[in-house]
């Protein structure tokens, strides 16, 4: 083991995609649990090319588990899971509302919800709330 063994960092948290060609990298971080139980999510996607800027969604909420006990069923119902295709729709929903990395130097960001996450399959859903 050498000196520097210990000082390198950590492993990305993030996932990688690719969509058409094109390579982004998702990452979920959670904030501090709010007085309701709920912990803010802040979603951040990266582009692997052009400017190579940041997408951020805020306004996610999920519930903590250790919280809620022992109400587990409760939490679960209420809970939200970011599964591949979804973060994939959430790229290509992004890009719907003006994301592009290839002409823009600035990050991007645009607040959702759970129904968001959870209807982001079906995106006529959220355009209807626009």
């Amino acid at each position: 083991m050498s000196d520097t063994d210990d000082m390198t960092m950590p492993k990305a948290k993030a996932r990688n995609y690719q969509i058409e060609g094109q390579e982004y990298a998702v990452s979920i971080s959670g904030g501090k649990i709010n007085a309701d139980g709920d912990v803010p999510l802040r979603i951040s996607i990266r582009a692997h090319y052009g400017h190579r800027s940041f997408c951020l969604v805020r306004g996610v909420t999920n519930r903590s588990f250790w919280h809620d006990y022992p109400n587990i069923e409760e939490m679960r119902k209420n809970a939200i899971s970011l599964a591949p295709r979804q973060a994939c729709d959430l790229i290509a929903l992004a890009h719907r509302l003006g994301w592009n990395p290839v002409v823009s130097r600035s990050n991007f960001e645009f607040v959702a919800t759970k129904e968001t996450i959870q209807a982001v399959g079906g995106l006529g859903a959220w355009e209807a709330q626009q």
